[in-house]
């Protein structure tokens, strides 16, 4: 007798290993896949980049291991301890005005009920180190530090990374592969995968350390923008007197190297407005875009995070949104590699992502621009550096000596922000005027630093979902509020369970890798009977009957009736309800339109 060869477990490969990419290995990990993690650098990233975690990813990061979101807030502060967002002179300097993060106490109440945990400030650069230690604690992640994926190959049965480690190169077999490598996704390129979308500033920042004499509680604000004669730009508190200092530069006239601690040392000192003993850790420029890649997806390739997409920071969604991804994605992959779901569905991934990324690109711009309602009043607008930078490069200027662009490109900067610090000097003429011209304007970036809707509310109108025609619940301008609803697409309403000393949710109680059919108990019975059997989009259906804890929830936020149920997908996003007495007449609609598996229909209409 020949014994049956057995055959490999399921692999994926994932290349990068920032906060997204270690994720999207965990996820696929905790789900029983045997990940291969490619990560060039040898150490996490010290330069702190993302610093806004929202409830959403926090909620991701609890399917991963359920200590993780609580040691992420103590590591960082929770947006209820950072309330607001001021506009000084400088960190020691009076201040100029400020807008609060939540509009009234009711908004701050609402949020807290909506979602187990808040929105954290912590920095990538303290966020990422927590990831690789679980990364490298997990035995089915091959973690390879120091290894660099130069080449990507692939058939219809597999994909095979070409690996550059220690010297030496090596193949990497695997059924899938998902490209995390950031904004520069050599891999992208490769697969010549465009991103749409305009470059919109050049910026330089620095991280510093400098312990200040009058720190108060941590500045409690999440951002300070400071306005002076020698310094315009964002610095935020990272906490343990760590701080990070942004501002414009020209990349044509302002080559990398001439931003040195010579360079900064002057502006950090006047950003803090007193001297100050700083330490400066490290240097960095990047590029403010907000770009959507035309596809997410080539064959058993898979584009996720900042590979593929990249926004302004203004609303932090960039980190955000790739954690969402990787969600989306992991359970998708583990359906299909473990139980033999339909390849199709991972057609979806695209279909679902690709859409809010564009929303949250669109509402990123959005705040960009709106930065603009503010600093009008002092002659400051987001795209004059890029005004002043192109005018260098035509003609007729562009006809000079590059070093006489130079000095004209500093002398044009250094104008600029003298003229709008004079306008706001207290000895000005009119100041007193102006600055109450600018306070009716404050207001008006609260949505770049709360959007609930955004991170909560995002739908899915496509894909794994069977949508309704009735018009999507929205609290306000659906930015700021988010209002829960089991519409399909969107994320399941948080409620807790009965009788649960450990506060369990409906959100901790999703399948994860079939659907799950949330009714009342006292029709639970009958559903089970209803779906005994069947298939939607190939994913088998648990009925889960739910104790809340308070049941008027079921009509107050679940929108249903008695006998009415919500089926929800394993990342939590509702697929389809039916909402009350009628609900086992919507079923057998399903059933005839074909939503349901061809096996489950022949076995009724046989019944």
């Amino acid at each position: 007798m020949i014994a049956k060869q057995k055959s490999p477990p399921p692999a994926v490969t994932v290349v990068g290993s920032g906060p997204v990419g270690a994720t999207q290995a965990l996820l696929l990990a905790r789900q029983g896949i045997d990940v291969t993690l490619i990560e060039r650098k040898g150490a996490p990233t010290m330069h702190p980049a993302a610093h806004i975690l929202n409830a959403r990813a926090m909620e991701i990061w609890e399917t991963i291991d359920a200590n993780l979101p609580s040691k992420i807030a103590r590591a960082g502060r929770t947006i209820s301890a950072v309330p607001s967002v001021k506009w000084q002179y400088s960190l020691l300097g009076k201040t100029i005005g400020a807008v609060r993060i939540f509009d009234n106490r009711d908004m701050e109440e609402r949020a807290k009920t909506q979602s187990k945990w808040e929105t954290v400030h912590l920095g990538q650069h303290m966020l990422e180190p927590m990831l690789w230690e679980m990364v490298a604690a997990e035995p089915r992640i091959d973690f390879r530090t120091h290894a660099l994926c130069a080449g990507v190959s692939q058939t219809d049965n597999g994909v095979t990374a070409t690996v550059e480690q220690g010297g030496a190169t090596t193949t990497i077999e695997s059924d899938y592969l998902v490209s995390a490598e950031g904004a520069a996704s050599s891999i992208r390129e490769a697969l010549g995968i465009e991103m749409d979308g305009p470059i919109l500033a050049e910026m330089s920042s620095v991280f510093f350390n400098c312990p200040l004499p009058d720190s108060g509680a941590e500045h409690s604000a999440v951002l300070t923008w400071i306005i002076n004669e020698d310094i315009i730009g964002p610095v935020i508190h990272h906490g343990n007197g760590d701080y990070v200092l942004m501002t414009n530069y020209l990349p044509s006239f302002q080559p990398i190297g001439e931003m040195d601690n010579d360079w900064w040392k002057p502006r950090i000192q006047a950003a803090i407005g007193a001297p100050a003993e700083v330490t400066i850790k490290s240097r960095g420029v990047w590029t403010m875009t907000s770009q959507v890649a035309q596809r997410y997806r080539h064959g058993r390739v898979f584009l996720i995070g900042d590979a593929a997409h990249r926004f302004p920071p203004t609303g932090g969604y960039g980190l955000n949104t790739g954690v969402g991804d990787a969600h989306n994605l992991a359970w998708k992959l583990a359906t299909v590699l473990l139980d033999g779901a339909s390849p199709e569905l991972l057609e979806s991934y695209e279909v679902e992502r690709q859409p809010v990324a564009r929303m949250a690109a669109q509402q990123s711009v959005d705040n960009f621009y709106k930065m603009d309602l503010v600093t009008r009043h002092i002659g400051i607008d987001a795209d004059g550096p890029t005004r002043l930078e192109r005018a260098l490069n035509k003609a007729p200027l562009a006809l000079l000596p590059h070093w006489l662009c130079k000095r004209i490109a500093k002398s044009a900067m250094a104008s600029k922000v003298r003229h709008a610090a004079r306008k706001l000097d207290p000895s000005a003429p009119n100041h007193a005027r102006l600055v109450k011209e600018m306070e009716k304007d404050f207001d008006s970036q609260a949505a770049h630093f709360m959007a609930r809707g955004v991170e909560l509310g995002f739908t899915y109108s496509d894909g794994i979902v069977l949508p309704e025609q009735s018009p999507k619940p929205i609290r306000g301008d659906g930015i700021r509020e988010y209002e829960p609803s089991t519409w399909p697409g969107g994320r399941l309403p948080l409620a807790k369970l009965e009788g649960d000393a450990t506060e369990t949710t409906t959100l901790d109680i999703l399948a994860s890798r079939s659907l799950s059919l949330l009714t009342t108990p006292d029709h639970a019975a009958h559903w089970k009977e209803l779906v005994a059997g069947a298939k939607l989009f190939d994913l088998p259906i648990e009925v889960m009957s739910c104790h809340l804890s308070d049941s008027a929830q079921w009509r107050t936020i679940f929108d249903l009736e008695a006998g009415g149920a919500v089926i929800v997908r394993p990342d939590g996003h509702v697929l389809w309800r039916t909402r009350g007495s009628d609900a086992a007449e919507q079923w057998e609609r399903l059933l005839q339109h074909g939503e349901v598996s061809q096996a489950r229909r022949a076995e009724t209409v046989d019944g």
